[in-house]
């Protein structure tokens, strides 16, 4: 792992939701899904209707006008064009909207409408295909998948620094960081487990307990994406990476991992943890999906786990690793290892699309 993509080993460092379930080269089939999922305007009402997201970028990409007024601009992975239309709004000259999906067409549509065809060209297929008629000084991207990397276009958006993006031009956003932390979920893990306890019984008079255990193996294998209230959290967040655009590389993004520490706040169980991310634009501009800060479409990502007993000031250690699974490149699989104390290390390996090999 390089320099630039810098996992943070905290043993030595004192630094409304539901689960989510490219020369040329011929697009394989789960390309091809994925691209076609984009096409769905319920994702794009999603995405727009986050105000927290598309504000940070409106706000981000006006504040650095200076870098993009009579400037060219790529939209990798351009959407419904909206990033597109917020750079001509900040003085660019000329945008190149790639977007794979049949939401292309629209974005011609929208730009007419709003009397920037002439400055918005769109471009209809996979980046890596592309062969723009020009470099570009400034890449904008929303690129984020939920815990960061799962779907995540960062390839694409290296793939365009690396082949179209001019010396000393800028991206937007230009760093990505990591956090987790552990929690005490009370309200939510147990009802779902105990449901096998006592719903079956009292509707239809089976006893169904049985299936408690395979439910929790259920629960515990994947991750699930959804809002975390703040006062789940039982300590202070860890930074797990931190993500230079500028500088990573896509042989860097194959595997993320780090070791942490935490220490809790009091007595308690920990059941799992939570994952989360943020970036960073030029001007000092931050999009957060923090579960201290207000809600986004990413919502957070919750590992659940075997229940831990702690104690204020009780060491919660371990190593958590996102690997890109060799199956699909977008889809993760993650291995957690953690202990409480002097307890047993424990170990839950998850699968976030797909089988996670």
């Amino acid at each position: 792992m390089s320099n630039e993509f810098t996992p943070i080993d905290h043993k030595n460092n004192s630094d409304h939701c539901i689960v989510s379930t490219l020369k040329k080269r011929k697009c394989t089939d789960d390309d091809n899904s994925y691209f076609r999922s984009y096409a769905d305007i319920e994702i794009h009402e999603d995405m727009i209707a986050d105000s927290v997201r598309t504000s940070a970028y409106r706000t981000a990409i006006l504040k650095n006008y200076r870098q993009l007024y009579k400037k060219t601009v790529i939209d990798v992975g351009a959407g419904t064009g909206i990033l597109s239309i917020f750079c001509v709004q900040a003085g660019a000259k000329h945008v190149y909207a790639v977007e794979a999906s049949d939401m292309a067409r629209q974005i011609e549509k929208l730009a007419a409408a709003n009397n920037m065809q002439h400055r918005i060209t769109v471009l209809h297929g996979k980046l890596e295909d592309m062969n723009l008629p020009e470099s570009v000084d400034c890449i904008v991207s929303e690129w984020m998948g939920h815990s960061l990397l799962y779907e995540s276009m960062l390839e694409s958006v290296l793939y365009a620094r690396d082949h179209w993006l001019k010396p000393g031009g800028i991206i937007l956003p230009d760093h990505a960081q990591l956090f987790m932390a552990p929690i005490a979920d009370a309200d939510h893990l147990p009802p779902r487990l105990s449901f096998w306890d006592t719903v079956p019984q009292d509707m239809y008079k089976i006893n169904m307990a049985s299936m408690r255990t395979y439910a929790e193996q259920c629960l515990m294998s994947r991750p699930h994406v959804m809002e975390v209230p703040g006062y789940w959290l039982q300590s202070h967040p860890q930074k797990l990476c931190d993500i230079d655009l500028y500088t990573v590389t896509t042989a860097d993004l194959k595997t993320i991992e780090a070791s942490f520490e935490f220490s809790c706040f009091g007595s308690t169980d920990i059941n799992g943890f939570v994952v989360w991310f943020s970036v960073r634009f030029p001007g000092h501009i931050t999009l957060s999906t923090s579960p201290y800060d207000s809600v986004t479409h990413w919502c957070q990502t919750v590992l659940y786990c075997q229940s831990m007993p702690v104690e204020q000031d009780s060491k919660v250690q371990g190593h958590l690793e996102l690997r890109q699974s060799q199956a699909n490149h977008r889809h993760l699989h993650i291995t957690l290892k953690y202990r409480a104390d002097d307890q047993s290390e424990l170990e839950q390996v998850y699968s976030m699309g797909g089988d996670g090999s």
